[in-house]
């Protein structure tokens, strides 16, 4: 038997331990299809990233990419199926996991959502960032305002600045999040989308405290190099340190 602290296999595993997964969480206010958060993940692929998509929004970022999933996280919790069984991957190597009842499953457990990033950082695919869609009212369950920085997306139009302006209420005064990220869609160009930004995160800073950070815009209907750099923008955005105000 080796002495405690002189396991050197022990240190091993922890020297060898894979990195941790960029988290990129993405409050819903609705339901119905979320087709830019799909284009994203392709666009990370495209970039030569590795994303998991964790779709637990009752199926609509799913529908997104085209698939029709039949299992869920909570098959893989309860060791009926491996992974791959429960996850499909797109053409392109996105893969995509229904976790509706997994992660209810996993929260009321009591466990810490890092054992559950963990989990996924482990598996062969090498898996670079984790993309969580969930309501806005239970994001924090897994990624809370001390970890993780919201993604929220605004249209240009009055009513569209109004709806992204309540998610970030909800989640700066319910459950504490100060930093958010923010994508522009279906913008007439750059120019713009910066002055719709600069607009939208003075008023959030303004009456909510709250800093949001520009991580790109989708120009109309979004060219391959602008939803590049869009994917980009997420990958820097949310992989800064944070601080707590």
């Amino acid at each position: 038997m080796l002495d405690h602290g002189l396991d050197q296999a022990a240190g091993l595993r922890r020297m060898m331990a894979p990195p941790p997964l960029n988290v990129m969480a993405f409050p819903l206010s609705g339901t119905g299809p979320q087709r830019w958060i799909a284009r994203v993940a392709h666009s990370l692929r495209a970039l030569g990233r590795r994303p998991l998509v964790v779709d637990a929004a009752r199926g609509a970022v799913s529908a997104s990419f085209g698939l029709n999933l039949r299992h869920d996280l909570i098959d893989m919790l309860q060791g009926r199926r491996d992974f791959d069984e429960v996850a499909q991957a797109t053409s392109d190597g996105v893969h995509v996991l229904r976790a509706d009842l997994g992660i209810e499953a996993f929260v009321g457990s009591g466990a810490s959502a890092s054992q559950l990033f963990a989990g996924f950082a482990r598996l062969s695919h090498g898996f670079d960032d984790l993309l969580l869609a969930m309501p806005a009212s239970e994001i924090a369950c897994l990624a809370g305002p001390a970890t993780c920085v919201p993604v929220v997306s605004i249209f240009p139009v009055a009513d569209g600045m109004v709806k992204a302006y309540r998610l970030v209420k909800e989640l700066a005064e319910d459950f504490g999040y100060r930093r958010f990220a923010c994508v522009v869609r279906q913008s007439a160009d750059a120019a713009h989308s910066q002055t719709d930004h600069a607009r939208f995160a003075a008023a959030c800073n303004r009456f909510l405290g709250v800093d949001i950070e520009l991580a790109g815009c989708i120009e109309g209907d979004g060219t391959a190099r602008t939803l590049a750099c869009v994917a980009q923008g997420l990958v820097d955005a949310t992989a800064k340190p944070l601080t707590l105000h």
